[in-house]
């Protein structure tokens, strides 16, 4: 079974619930869940996963373009079900890991009622929200720029010291 994966911020957020939140009616969502999909004109990065194993691989391409290391909440959605309400188009990522860049894809033509659609097909698999922590995110980076996958001389500026 292939997957999408998606970076979601922190995963926290998704399940919070009544208690948190009195006013928030049933089965809704508080609105800090969008805090971790910033869309860029109507689109939304995501990642073709057709492998489970492949996702350290993305979060530490993806780690390395961020300012620091930190843990990294995501979640996996089949593809089928996104392939189904959304519109996709592939282009290429922008890590430092070429291969993760191939496996790269945008939902596109976002409104906000898709996005909010979206929101809630990820709390709809809240089973596969998943966290990797801190040490094993930098781990993994260090793991992938050893064995070459990842290019050193395409990390954030604020990382290279930290891997070079």
């Amino acid at each position: 079974m292939s997957f999408i994966f998606r970076g979601i911020g922190n995963k926290a957020w998704w399940y919070k619930d009544r208690s948190d939140f009195p006013w928030l009616k049933e089965g809704k969502l508080v609105a800090d869940v969008f805090k971790g999909l910033r869309t860029t004109h109507g689109t939304l990065s995501m990642y073709a996963v057709n492998e489970k194993t492949n996702v350290n691989r993305i979060i530490a391409a993806l780690a390395c373009t961020r300012d620091n290391i930190q843990e990294f909440d995501y979640v996996l959605v089949p593809a089928n079900t996104i392939k189904e309400k959304f519109e996709l188009n592939k282009t290429k990522g922008k890590t430092p890991d070429d291969t993760v860049n191939e496996w790269h894809l945008d939902i596109i033509h976002l409104t906000p009622s898709k996005l909010s659609d979206l929101v809630y097909t990820f709390r709809d698999h809240r089973e596969s929200m998943n966290r990797l922590l801190k040490k094993n995110v930098n781990s993994e980076v260090r793991k992938r720029i050893d064995n070459g996958s990842i290019d050193v001389g395409r990390i954030n500026e604020k990382l290279k010291e930290k891997f070079s």
